[in-house]
């Protein structure tokens, strides 16, 4: 079974000893991610792994859409290549 990207970047992150508590692209914690919204929408936000099933609601359908889910399998790529 391929892992998914989320849990990829985590496990590779957990190894470098990351602070498993925050999110290291926006800072925020990981149930609280920072999001822009205008007019009760979301317009823009972190959809960095760190907040992968930690969100819900409006939240949870953001970081779900498809583009945010290839930005974290863009990552995952990225830090296998770059993992020692």
């Amino acid at each position: 079974m391929i892992e998914p990207a989320s849990a990829t970047i985590m496990r590779l992150r957990h190894a470098a000893g990351v602070n498993p508590h925050t999110c290291p692209t926006c800072g925020h914690a990981r149930s609280a991610p920072r999001r822009r919204v205008r007019d009760g929408d979301i317009v823009e936000g972190c959809v960095d792994a760190s907040h992968t099933g930690w969100v819900r609601g409006p939240d949870l359908a953001w970081h779900d859409r498809a583009p945010a889910r290839a930005i974290r399998a863009r990552e995952a790529a990225r830090l296998e290549v770059t993992d020692p």
